[in-house]
């Protein structure tokens, strides 16, 4: 099997250009897309790693699509072969991701193979995230800790779980052993 990797390193330096081009300050954009200035510093310095969601708030705040923030390698296709299934991750991230859905403009599902490395394999996420819609995820591989709220769920192999993305929501994996999972999003954030 031969996957292809697309390692986004420069997503930072892409939305400190984008800030700059726009005129706006670190607190501005911190507060309209939901995060600390202290957290966006960090991004735009390659210091920390996006989650799906927060660069989604973060190309709202900026007025872009967060498909600018991806390489023009990431290919829309109506089949996804296992052999050819393409992978992205965000330098530093412990969260990779392998598409499983087309990517068209204006999808309404989202879907992906999420493999997430254990915690200390990575740089800082940022904290709980919410946006517009609604998630699945059904864990393949490993423990995944879920936090909705101010609740955290344990999900083992052949769990699965369902909710609103417009909770604030967090995926950690806090084993020394990746964790492997489905996930389905609407509607798709790229």
């Amino acid at each position: 099997m031969v996957l292809m990797d697309t390692t986004i390193r420069f997503t930072g330096q892409m939305i400190k250009e984008l800030r700059s081009q726009r005129g706006l300050t670190l607190e501005e954009v911190a507060k309209r897309s939901g995060c600390t200035p202290g957290f966006l510093s960090q991004l735009e310095r390659n210091k920390a790693a996006p989650s799906i969601s927060m660069l989604y708030a973060i190309a709202e705040a900026l007025g872009v699509k967060v498909i600018d923030f991806f390489p023009d390698g990431i290919n829309a296709t109506k089949v996804t072969h296992h052999s050819g299934r393409e992978q992205f991750h965000f330098e530093g991230s412990a969260i990779i991701y392998s598409s499983l859905s087309a990517k068209f403009s204006h999808a309404a599902l989202g879907a992906f193979l999420l493999t997430i490395r254990p915690a200390n394999q990575a740089l800082p996420t940022d904290e709980f995230r919410a946006h517009m819609g609604e998630e699945f995820g059904y864990v393949l591989e490993g423990v995944l800790r879920l936090w909705i709220g101010d609740t955290f769920y344990d999900l083992y192999a052949g769990d699965s779980v369902y909710f609103k993305s417009t909770v604030k929501h967090r995926l950690e994996n806090r084993s020394n052993q990746p964790v492997v999972a489905l996930w389905l999003i609407t509607p798709s954030l790229f």
